[in-house]
């Protein structure tokens, strides 16, 4: 059974003409759950008659004691205003790229490309958050293995000209010696 006091609370609001005028179904059946308090229900008899559990109730009932009527909708979405902004994509792009050519050894990982959109754009994303981010902007964030920075092309191909071209029946004599 709810207090006076919160009962003294819904009683200066019209919850079932609320619920008739709101086009949203989940804030129509939180004004129907409220009416049903106002009425003097208990939240276990409100929620079995809308079939949500008692516990929704109560936190419907929170909701309207810390903002009113407008606080129904719903809780706010913080991972919502956490999303890099369309205007930005394209400079995150040329950030990404950028990153990339400093590396001079090594290929940037998901972790370093977290660190610089809270860097630079001072937003926040998990790791996955930041894959679904490459991929909806069409960037592979895997890429072909690096080249070292210390490597020497030109060695590199005097060695792969010394190298003989194994056929199956040298690699199967060497092995059988």
């Amino acid at each position: 059974m709810l207090s006076q006091h919160i009962i003294d609370q819904l009683q200066s609001y019209d919850f079932d003409r609320l619920a008739r005028k709101e086009s949203d179904g989940r804030r129509r059946l939180r004004l129907i759950a409220l009416a049903h308090l106002k009425e003097g229900k208990s939240c276990s008899e409100v929620g079995d008659a809308l079939r949500v559990s008692r516990h929704a109730v109560m936190r419907w009932v929170q909701w309207f004691l810390a903002g009113g009527v407008a606080r129904l909708a719903g809780m706010p979405h913080d991972w919502s205003t956490q999303r890099l902004a369309k205007a930005q994509e394209e400079a995150f792009r040329q950030a990404v790229e950028q990153l990339q050519r400093e590396r001079g050894g090594g290929r940037v990982r998901g972790e370093d490309i977290r660190q610089l959109l809270a860097r630079q754009f001072d937003v926040a994303y998990s790791l996955n958050g930041v894959y679904d981010l490459m991929k909806r902007l069409g960037m592979v964030w895997i890429s072909a293995r690096a080249v070292s920075p210390y490597a020497d092309p030109v060695a590199q191909a005097e060695f792969k000209k010394k190298l003989r071209p194994q056929s199956p029946a040298n690699a199967a004599a060497r092995h059988c010696a």
